[in-house]
């Protein structure tokens, strides 16, 4: 059997797992191609976009520079000692503030240099070799724009304590007769674009370069790929407006580093899964028939009705140690129930016995309010026998059945009879119902409201110094009758009312609301009772919740 087990396993775990890595591998190397490169190309597109919209700033403010007429004759002006370009300096420093604080971008501004044939001004910190602007070949590049804006590649640059590397943005000063004034040169540090490489979301190990139109390298963010390595190269499709335009490189080592994990990772899993498949197969060879023989012996031992703690436990394989331990389990919640139906019955026919005991003898006492009845009329008293009447219902309705519910109309009946005789003890209260006309027929257990109308008169509105109000009124809600009985009285203190809460489950005190709140759970279950609410000094509402049933008119009758 082992061996036939190792030769249904082994194909089963080795032919899916190396199937599975082939294609995992494959397909994860194509994705990851085409997600890499569109990926590359959207970052370098936005990026791209960025840095162009960049560089226009740039060059929209050396147009507003050139443009400004107090600039320019600031500029036309020739100083005719230092004290006077001194004054000049000091006005076209004022102009170019306005515009150097207009945008973010311009901190990274070095300086800008204004060059005429008579003066040079400079706005920031100059350089040892003032930027080279006064070049001739400078000039003649720039002159040869006729007033457009022509970048320069970055240089290193020094003003005596520091070196940087700046790129240099220069155009044609002219006046409004387009005569020539001078040249513009705007030193802006290549932190503006190296920024971009730096806050980019591209992963470690990119190359990103800024090239120029005949692919010479401009910046770049440092880092080096060997060019006798694979390369994935992607290229923005979007060139910069000054024919400018970014790389990306990324090393396929990059790439594939996911790839072999993955490839490692099925190797070691098809390992573990072959040495699990050899264990499963000794296991099951060694530990599968003797536990299924043990647990078919308990199964009929406990069909035989052998008790739970006498059925054996046993080693083996988890499922079927697994099963025993459930069937085992399974045997005691019947037991229990067993117990607890038992229970059940005990306490319902406990609960039927009290209240047989707590009835009266009927032969004797209904002869005896028939002949208080008939003294009563001879002597035409009239309340008396009223009270007598009344009570007699009572009795009969008590008296009649088996306990089976009623309806709810028939109940209410039974109170309004209960209050006629309570009212010549209690005279000042009134007694209002509020029943909808289609809850009328629902079923309820018989005297299920006079303990609760008891308790209101006598420990709600007995002691309230007002005229008093017991109010019950019925709502169907879910599938579920909720009968409130409400008054006016005293209310209920919140400690008193925890400690009748709580005596719901015991017989000790408040036996009234216990003996009512065991009644409903042993007829409908314990989803269904009695519930308190209570203000003092301005009433009490007692609420009971039933199972909503239909009571057919004939049943009652």
């Amino acid at each position: 059997m082992p061996y036939k087990l190792l030769l249904v396993y082994m194909p089963l775990i080795l032919l899916p797992a190396l199937a599975g890595t082939y294609l995992l591998t494959s397909s994860y190397t194509d994705s990851s191609k085409a997600q890499t490169s569109e990926y590359a190309t959207d970052l370098l597109s936005l990026m791209g976009q960025k840095m162009d919209d960049r560089l226009i700033s740039y060059e929209k403010l050396s147009k507003q520079i050139m443009t400004d007429d107090g600039l320019l004759s600031l500029i036309s002006l020739k100083p005719s000692s230092n004290y006077e370009k001194f004054q000049i300096q000091n006005a076209i420093n004022e102009k170019l503030n306005v515009f150097w604080l207009g945008a973010d971008q311009n901190v990274y501004i070095r300086a800008i240099k204004i060059e005429t044939p008579d003066a040079q001004y400079t706005y920031g910190k100059n350089a040892v070799d003032d930027f080279a602007v006064g070049n001739a070949d400078y000039k003649q590049q720039i002159e040869d724009m006729k007033g457009s804006a022509l970048w320069f590649m970055p240089h290193l640059y020094s003003d005596g304590y520091e070196k940087f590397e700046a790129f240099r943005l220069g155009r044609s000063v002219r006046d409004k007769n387009l005569n020539v004034l001078g040249t513009l040169t705007i030193i802006i540090g290549t932190n503006t674009i190296t920024d971009f490489f730096s806050n980019s979301k591209f992963q470690e190990g990119v190359a990103i370069k800024l090239l120029s139109p005949d692919n010479a390298l401009i910046l770049s963010n440092g880092v080096k790929i060997n060019e006798d390595e694979r390369q994935l190269l992607t290229y923005s499709q979007n060139q910069l407006h000054n024919n400018w335009h970014l790389s990306a490189q990324l090393s396929l080592n990059k790439l594939y580093e996911p790839i072999y994990r993955i490839v490692r990772l099925a190797i070691f899993i098809v390992l573990v899964c072959i040495v699990i498949g050899l264990v499963v197969t000794q296991l099951l060879a060694m530990d599968l028939v003797i536990p299924i023989r043990r647990l078919m012996i308990n199964m009929k031992h406990g069909i035989k009705g052998v008790r739970p703690g006498k059925l054996k436990q046993f080693g083996g394989a988890i499922e079927i140690v697994e099963m025993n331990d459930t069937f085992i389990s399974v045997m005691y919640e019947i037991e229990q129930l067993v117990d607890e139906v038992s229970k059940q019955e005990a306490k319902k026919k406990d609960a039927e016995i009290r209240v047989l005991q707590n009835q009266m003898s009927p032969h004797f006492l209904y002869n005896t309010l028939n002949s208080i009845r008939w003294m009563a009329m001879i002597q035409k008293q009239d309340n008396i026998k009223e009270m007598v009447d009344s009570l007699n219902q009572m009795l009969t309705y008590a008296l009649r059945g088996k306990g089976d519910p009623v309806r709810l109309a028939t109940e209410i009946a039974m109170l309004r009879n209960y209050v006629t005789i309570q009212k010549v003890r209690f005279q000042h209260f009134q007694f209002i119902t509020d029943i909808p006309q289609e809850l009328e027929d629902m079923r309820v257990p018989k005297f299920l409201l006079q303990p609760l109308m008891e308790n209101a008169l006598i420990h709600g509105l007995a002691q309230a110094d007002r005229p008093g109000e017991i109010t019950i009124w019925v709502r169907a809600e879910d599938h579920v009758l909720l009968l409130t009985v409400e008054d006016n009285g005293i209310g209920i203190e919140p400690d008193q009312m925890l400690e009748i809460v709580g005596s719901f489950k015991k017989s000790d005190d408040h036996f009234g609301l216990h003996s009512v709140h065991e009644r409903i759970q042993l007829h409908y279950g314990s989803t269904f009772g009695l519930s308190m609410k209570s203000v003092p000094g301005q009433g009490t509402e007692v609420t009971v919740t039933l199972p909503l049933q239909l009571q057919p008119r004939e049943e009652d009758e």
